[in-house]
């Protein structure tokens, strides 16, 4: 299991950071003489902005990253052009997709997960959990929309990992003088994690979002943990389980000031016989300060639109 160290000590990443005052120069002869210095330099649609892809930091020099700080709107989801778009993960967490070698096997093709690259390491009770989850995606065990029993298909929220191991796109760092604060585009939710030193609850009441609290490893390395998630969610869109003891770490390492890389770490003892990395040095890619992030709600009227025209008529004459 992994330890989970105190973060007694916290309080002391609450830092100002004060624009370094520079003498004037001459203004340049033409705006296009100006090069971007960092992504915050280049241009976006001002209003339900396109991350920036890889080629828009071809001419960018790394540059130091600020001394704990995280704050920016950062890109989770990939160069979508090059055919990645990673953090989408529809066949599960990054780093154990739910998939067969070449990916042959149809949907709902495989009842458990024993034939794919990576298993993960359940324990019995985790594999008689995982078959009880009927996933929706497009891994080896996935079954038409209309008969799976994933939570957020009936708009229930995702949930903490989840926001991180499926449809992770566009996520805003927010910090105060006690918080950082998680927005994410996948639900337009967020996440508080405290910064003034307190320890995590002893017997807490689940939340969807659990409760999470942090420590600094060195001005650039920042860790929260995070304990009390509701068993009512999955880890991801593979129908993974989880117990009331699931505990997860991420570690958020700013690399640069235009990158950071997200490691996610699982551990849940009742589900798992050790803990897995479910994100392992996960890209993120800081965007303009000007970038208008897109809503990505699920809506109930919607559902029931989708089932009333699609999904009923479906399932109806199964049961005549």
């Amino acid at each position: 299991m992994l330890d989970f160290e105190d973060v007694d000590g916290c309080a002391d990443s609450a830092l100002t950071f004060l624009p370094a005052l520079r003498a004037q120069t001459s203004p340049p002869a033409s705006i296009n003489d100006v090069k971007p210095q960092s992504a915050n330099d280049i241009k976006v649609d001002k209003w339900n902005s396109t991350p920036l892809r890889k080629a828009a930091y071809a001419g960018l020099k790394p540059t130091p990253a600020p001394r704990r700080d995280l704050s920016g709107i950062w890109d989770a989801a990939g160069d979508a052009t090059a055919g990645a778009a990673a953090g989408i993960q529809n066949t599960g967490a990054h780093e154990y997709p739910a998939v067969l070698e070449g990916n042959n096997a149809p949907p709902g093709g495989e009842p458990d997960e024993s034939k794919i690259a990576r298993r993960l390491p359940y324990t019995p009770l985790g594999e008689a959990t995982l078959k009880a989850h009927r996933p929706t995606g497009t891994g080896v065990r996935s079954v038409p929309a209309v008969l799976g029993n994933d939570p957020v298909d009936s708009c229930d929220p995702p949930g903490f990992p989840r926001l991180e191991l499926f449809e992770f796109r566009i996520i805003e760092i927010a910090q105060t003088g006690d918080q950082v604060i998680l927005l994410n585009q996948f639900y337009r939710t967020w996440r508080t994690i405290w910064i003034d030193g307190r320890e995590l609850p002893k017997n807490p009441e689940p939340r969807w979002n659990g409760y999470s609290v942090c420590r600094w490893v060195d001005d650039y390395t920042f860790v929260v943990q995070t304990i009390g998630l509701d068993e009512r969610t999955w880890l991801d869109n593979a129908g993974r389980p989880h117990s009331s003891e699931l505990k997860v770490e991420e570690r958020f390492h700013r690399v640069d000031h235009d990158n950071m890389e997200l490691t996610v770490t699982i551990d849940d003892p009742k589900m798992y016989a050790q803990h897995w990395f479910a994100l392992n040095k996960f890209p993120l890619r800081l965007q303009p300060r000007g970038f208008d992030i897109r809503e990505m709600y699920c809506s109930p009227s919607d559902t029931a639109e989708y089932n009333k025209q699609i999904g009923d008529p479906v399932v109806a004459p199964k049961g005549k």
